[in-house]
């Protein structure tokens, strides 16, 4: 079977390309992949697949192949830009009218304006739908889109466990364009400097976050800078650090993933689900940053039933999709 991948790949998001890794490992040799992407030769280079550019080359890649994976990611919202909703329901649209076999899968949905959801709503219904965390879930429930649940396949890099010691630096990860949750990170960064804890940052996507790393830099010289140019670099850069803060979702399923300890900072529905699900402190606006130094200062324990619960919720997803792939009487 020829599959197309649609996502936003290519484009710098270690979050996004930890997605595609772990979907690409999960379901590698059963199917002829293509890839939409930002910068396809990147994106064939580093997986091994093929690609096509997400805009001049769709036409010719939904055409070639049998069946349209929209996901995963948070790729249905249109907080960033209207355009984006508008191109990945277009793709599902498109899709459909060529007859093809089409799945959403490992997505979150929203935020969505009134209109946005509407719109989703009818370019969903009646699709095999799988979405990544319960709100999403109860979301598209309350528009009359059937859905099942999964969980992020970035999970499936690690087993959730780690045999290496918790003396590692604490991590501290910006997102670029929430400049309060830099400002939390700050403050964790000088209270822990001033104190002579280690610590290290590290950017998940570079173009995004880099000024948030320079803030904290200038706040804590003494922070490591890491780098990582591929989802396992960041995957195994996350699993050396002893405790993670993180305003990045993916910073989080990371160290989920690497059995590492972690806190996070919500700017997003999606990140608020993650942390519920887990068990782990979330800080949302306005940050409580006394609270948020003393907990990071502690490194409270994640429950691990939880995170292999979720791990597991992944695998049952794979097994989802792959089981509609292979339904030849599964309408697009």
């Amino acid at each position: 079977m020829k599959l197309l991948i649609s996502g936003y790949y290519g484009s710098g998001n270690m979050g996004d390309e930890a997605i595609l890794t772990g979907l690409l490992g999960a379901i590698r040799g059963r199917y002829h992949v293509t890839v939409l992407s930002h910068d396809p030769a990147a994106t064939s280079c580093l997986y091994g697949v093929e690609a096509a550019h997400r805009y001049f080359g769709a036409p010719s890649a939904l055409s070639r192949c049998d069946a349209l994976v929209s996901g995963g990611g948070g790729l249905l919202q249109d907080a960033t830009s209207q355009r984006s909703l508008a191109y990945y329901l277009g793709l599902i649209r498109w899709a459909r009218r060529l007859g093809k076999r089409v799945a959403v899968f490992g997505q979150s949905i929203g935020p969505l304006s009134p209109a946005g959801l509407h719109r989703v709503a009818q370019a969903l219904r009646g699709l095999p739908v799988a979405v990544r965390d319960r709100h999403s879930l109860e979301l598209l429930k309350g528009v009359d889109v059937k859905a099942v649940l999964t969980a992020d396949p970035a999970l499936l890099l690690g087993s959730g466990e780690s045999a290496l010691p918790i003396s590692g630096p604490t991590l501290l990860i910006p997102r670029g364009g929430y400049p309060g949750l830099t400002d939390a990170l700050v403050e964790v960064a000088t209270a822990l400097g001033e104190a002579g804890a280690p610590l290290a940052t590290l950017a998940l996507h570079a173009d995004q976050d880099e000024p948030e790393i320079a803030r904290l830099l200038s706040a804590a010289p003494r922070t490591e800078l890491w780098r990582a140019t591929t989802p396992l670099e960041v995957l195994a850069r996350t699993g050396s650090a002893g405790y993670v803060v993180s305003a990045r979702l993916h910073g989080l399923i990371l160290a989920a993933a690497t059995g590492r300890d972690y806190c996070g900072l919500v700017y997003d529905s999606k990140v608020a689900s993650f942390l519920e699900e887990t068990g782990a402190p979330a800080f949302a606006h306005p940050i409580d940053r006394d609270t948020l130094v003393r907990t990071v200062r502690a490194r409270p324990a994640v429950p691990r039933k939880r995170i292999s619960d979720l791990r597991s919720r992944a695998w049952r997803g794979i097994d989802w999709l792959e089981n509609l792939l292979s339904n030849s009487n599964e309408v697009p």
